[in-house]
């Protein structure tokens, strides 16, 4: 693969890397939600429950959306792809884990996410339900990478290889973080553009901000270390393919915007006026999709060898 085809795939992949960034903040906002109640509670300051409020708000909107989307793709999957699609049914697969997982989130997502303020009399019901929901979603993205690398393979190859050098792990791992990254990176926008409709007060956003840029900071920080893991238990057909391909170019500038994300995050985490830093809020988000789109890039061509 030359660097233009490098060009042009991650300028290909870009839309579907969109979307699955939003999908993949709907799957993480629950935690992050529930978290912040779980403080509010513990920590008796009323912020974290506004800051969950939101999060709950946004994690509704692009709940919705993901399921939207998801029905379409899955519908688009068994028209044009039957023989694909049939793999996700192979008996051996964890398919029916993750398929259970993902409908424990949809229907108590929507339940936790909708019943913020009809539920505030009844606080340890609805964290209840947040963190069922959360660790419904995270298992789904988890399984579900899981199934991805098994209906790689031939049917010829049997069972994947689940041992701690494998991919899988690191994958899954790297996944999960992604998914509360993208949820905590996207409220920080999420706040900016309902500061007028919503206005809790200076001191409120100042909080809320800060909180969320350190959700993302360290979330980012997890997950370049999960790609560090991954490149140490590449396979060696995947390693040289790295290294002697402008893949390794595309990986390599993918960490490098997730270390900017990283930085930005933390400039608005450490600011006492982060509202006055909403554009590197925004600018962080423009770069996890782009940072999304690299390693959808390299990810695609691994799966492509099998």
């Amino acid at each position: 693969m030359s660097i233009q085809e490098s060009l042009t795939l991650i300028a290909i992949m870009l839309a579907p890397a969109f979307f699955s960034l939003l999908g993949m903040a709907a799957l993480g906002s629950p935690a992050v939600a529930v978290i912040s109640e779980i403080s509010a509670k513990t920590k008796r300051r009323v912020f974290y429950d506004k800051y969950g409020q939101q999060t709950a708000a946004m994690g509704l909107l692009l709940l919705l959306l993901f399921l939207v989307i998801q029905a379409g793709a899955s519908a688009l999957a068994v028209i044009r792809f039957p023989q694909l699609a049939s793999r996700f049914f192979i008996p051996s697969l964890p398919i029916i884990i993750a398929i259970s997982a993902m409908g424990v989130f949809a229907v108590l997502g929507l339940a936790y996410f909708a019943t913020w303020k009809k539920m505030r009399n009844a606080k340890g019901i609805h964290m209840a339900m947040g963190m069922i929901a959360a660790v419904a979603a995270l298992t789904a993205v988890a399984v579900a990478v899981s199934v991805k690398l098994l209906i790689g393979l031939p049917p010829e190859a049997g069972q994947y290889p689940l041992t701690a050098g494998s991919m899988l792990w690191p994958m899954s791992a790297m996944y999960v973080v992604l998914c509360v990254c993208a949820a905590a990176g996207l409220s920080c926008v999420y706040l900016v553009i309902r500061r007028n409709k919503d206005d809790f007060g200076r001191d409120y956003y100042r909080f809320s901000l800060n909180l969320a840029s350190r959700w993302a900071l360290v979330s980012m920080l997890i997950f370049l270390a999960c790609q560090g893991w991954l490149f140490a238990v590449l396979p060696d057909m995947f390693r040289t393919m790295t290294m002697q391909t402008p893949l390794g170019l595309v990986w390599a500038a993918g960490c490098i915007l997730g270390l900017a994300c990283a930085g930005l995050w933390a400039a608005t985490a450490r600011s006492d006026t982060p509202l006055r830093l909403k554009g590197l809020t925004i600018l962080a988000a423009g770069l996890l999709w782009l940072m999304h789109a690299m390693n959808v890039t390299v990810f695609m061509n691994y799966m492509s060898m099998f």
